[in-house]
Formats: structure tokens, sequence, C-alpha cells
């Protein structure tokens, strides 16, 4: 009992002991956390003014460079202002609109979406050689009054010589000038802005400097006249200037419409040469004028044709039209130097297709018998 008394006396007096060293511990660092105190303090106001300078520089800065981009915005403004008001045509271009107007040399464009446009793009040929009359007469000449009123021909003047734009240009308002003002035709040019540098292309195929030259502008020809046109009709037809057609061309196109109407296509040849007869929906052009764009340097136009269907259309079928219904006429290339005496032998030429298409089957099943054909036995010899 006595013994117990002891521990239980011992134990209190720990317990204690503990207790005040516990208070002299936790004294000892409040009065260490106040004396830290002052110099915190009088570091934090120290560190104020330096902050709120910093927050006093960096407003300003922010007050300049927002000022600057006002100022360089309305710059850009009037910049665009004034090439708006001063250039021809802008990237994706949509009719009617001020600038589409202004590359219109001649022609009054009409209010109401056609049919067909008809793209032609013409520059000065090798010897001064010309067809253009030649197939606007065609165009004419092959369609009726009411077919006209469905048709719009669109003459691109691409050449780089404005003087020569301006004569010809000229002589077709002359001898045309009634089909200029009930909008059947329009002569446009596109400004030089529109075109990259076309020096130090990629030499490829072993053609020369100039043939590069010649071939990428041909391609950045068609992407302008695809953007000019992009609005004007249902659908659009590539020609040339040294082309013509046959008798009731647009009976033929439409027919044909109709016979693929449930089919997936993108493009519906109506001529076996090139570039000549190839007939898109409108709503194509953008997309196409962008691949040219894209690619100018890398092929010619017509070689451009195969990888864009090969990417936009569903199947790998061919749409050609049997006669063409058109031919081509010129001899003289823009290319200085090239003629290309070139015809489309299924011109308005059934007789020949047909014979065409028998050669094909003739030779078809040729290839099928022999491949069906039995091998010669085989015969034993004897060795004597």
């Amino acid at each position: 009992m006595r013994l117990s008394r002891m521990r239980m006396l011992l134990l209190r007096q720990v317990v204690l002991v503990c207790m005040v060293v516990s208070l002299c511990l936790n004294f000892r660092m409040l009065i260490g956390t106040e004396l830290q105190t002052e110099p915190l303090q009088s570091d934090l106001q120290n560190a104020v003014q330096p902050r709120e300078l910093q927050r006093e520089m960096l407003m300003d800065s922010l007050a300049n460079m927002n000022e600057t981009l006002h100022r360089r915005q309305a710059r850009t403004e009037r910049s665009i202002k004034q090439y708006t008001t001063t250039t021809s045509l802008p990237a994706n271009p949509s009719r009617p609109t001020a600038n589409v107007d202004s590359v219109i040399i001649a022609g009054r464009p009409r209010q109401e979406e056609g049919f067909l446009t008809i793209g032609i793009p013409t520059v000065k040929r090798d010897q001064n050689a010309t067809y253009l009359v030649s197939t606007l007469d065609s165009m004419i000449e092959h369609t009726t009054a009411a077919e006209r009123e469905q048709i719009v021909v669109v003459v691109f003047l691409a050449d780089f010589d404005t003087d020569y734009n301006r004569n010809f240009s000229s002589e077709i308002s002359r001898k045309y000038s009634q089909h200029l003002d009930n909008g059947f035709i329009q002569i446009i040019q596109a400004p030089r802005s529109f075109y990259p540098t076309l020096e130090e292309l990629k030499i490829k195929f072993k053609d020369s400097p100039e043939r590069v030259r010649w071939r990428s502008k041909q391609c950045v020809d068609y992407a302008f006249l695809f953007q000019y046109c992009r609005n004007l009709s249902e659908y659009y037809l590539q020609l040339e200037d040294d082309v013509v057609s046959a008798r009731n061309f647009l009976t033929g196109i439409k027919e044909y419409l109709e016979r693929v109407r449930l089919d997936d296509w993108t493009m519906l040849e109506f001529s076996e040469l090139g570039f000549i007869g190839k007939l898109f929906r409108s709503s194509e052009l953008q997309r196409f004028a962008d691949f040219l764009l894209l690619f100018y340097q890398e092929l010619p136009a017509d070689l451009l044709l195969n990888p864009f269907l090969q990417i936009v259309q569903p199947t790998k079928r061919i749409f050609k039209r049997y006669p063409s219904l058109f031919q081509h006429v010129g001899l003289r290339s823009s290319l200085v130097g090239k003629t290309q005496n070139l015809t489309d032998k299924a011109f308005g030429n059934s007789s020949a297709m047909k014979r065409k298409a028998k050669r094909k089957v003739v030779h078809l099943i040729a290839r099928i018998k022999k491949v069906r054909s039995p091998r010669p036995p085989f015969h034993l010899t004897a060795v004597t």
C-alpha cells in the first residue's frame, strides 16, 4: 500500500516535469516568432513598393501594346479597303460584288444563275495565231437564242501583256457587242498580284525553265478562272480558245447529264483531248482551284486531273460521252516554238466509235481465248 502511493507520487512528479518542459518550449517558440515578425513585416513593407512599381509598369506596357494593336488594325483595315477598291479579285470571289465587277473588261453579268458556264482562257500565241473568233462563232452558230439564255461564255484574257489584252478586247467587243450586252459573253482579266513569282520553279521531266513557267502559269490561270466562275451557273465546262463545237452540243450535254443522274461523278468528259470539254459541277470549282494552286509547279493542269479525281470522286469509273462534242482546231501553241496538231477522232463520228468499241471487244475475246487455250500434249520419246 505504501509502495503504491510512492509510485503514484513519482508518476505525478514526472507528469508535472513534462508539463513544465512543454510550457518552456512553447514559450520559447512564441518569443522566437515574435522576434522574427518584426523583420518580416519590415521586409514585406519594403517589397510592396517594388511590386506596386512593377504592376504600374506592366499596366503601362499593356496600354502601349493595346494602342499599337489598334493602330495596326486601323492600318490593316485601310489597306484592305484600298485593296478591294483598286484590285480585281479576292481569293474566294462571290457574285455579284464590286471586286468581281472590277475584273470584267466587257460584258454584263446576269443577275440569275444560269445552267452552264463555259470558261475559255486565251493568251497570245506563237506567230500571232488566233483561233478565238472561230471558237466563239461556233458557240453562237450551234446554239439557239433560248439556249444562249442558259449559257455564259467567260473569255479570260490571261496574257501578262496588257496592251495585247486591251487591243484584243476591243476587237471582240466590236464583233460581239450584242452578245456582250445580253450577258452571253463576258471578258475578264486577272490582276498580276494574283500570280506567284513564277521564278525558280521546280524543273521536272527534263523540261526547260520556259516550259515549266508556261505550264505553271497555266495552272494558276485555270485557278483564277474557276474562282471567278464558281457562282455563275449550275455547271461549268472547260474549253480552250482553239476549239469548235458540234451542233446541238447543249442538248448532248443535258442528255448525258440525265443519263448519269444517279451516279457519283465529279467530272464528265465531252472530248478525249487534254483539258478540253471537261464538265464539273460549279460547287466543285473552288476545291479544284485550291488543288491547282497547291500543285501548280508539279504537273501540267491536264495531268493534275487524275490525282484530283482519285481524291474526290467516289468511283474510278470514267464518265466519257461518245461521240465527242468538241474538236481541237489550233496548230500554234502559246508556248513559243510548240505546235500541236491534235484532233479528236471521236468528234461527231458515231461510226468511228462503233468501230473502236468493236476492236476492243475483238481484242478482249482474243485475250480470253489465249488464256483458255489448252497446253500442247506432253509426249514421251523413247531413247534408243
